[in-house]
């Protein structure tokens, strides 16, 4: 079940990242698009990895690994929120 949400929640995510880059004519190149598959590939990836760690009941081993891993979710996150979401003329001094 843990499995069908986490896909769930990535479709919704991916989705309304869609809808906001119409909504908002944000210009996305193809290897933008790209960045953000391989992304939300990644994000799924890492939830399933806690994931199944907990149903092993490794708590300590979802932790170590979800915090290694999760580095480089919250760097993709942040590159993709400062490069190619935020608006260009929008700049805050």
């Amino acid at each position: 079940m843990t499995h069908i949400l986490i896909g769930a929640a990535a479709a919704a995510g991916l989705a309304l990242l869609t809808g906001h880059i119409r909504r908002n004519r944000l210009k996305m190149r193809w290897w933008g698009w790209g960045f953000i598959a391989i992304g939300f590939v990644y994000l799924v990836f890492w939830l399933e990895i806690i994931a199944s760690f907990l149903e092993e009941g490794a708590a300590r081993g979802a932790l170590v690994i979800g915090t290694i891993l999760g580095f480089g979710v919250l760097l993709w996150a942040f590159l993709l929120a400062r490069l190619m979401l935020a608006r260009k003329g929008a700049r805050a001094s």
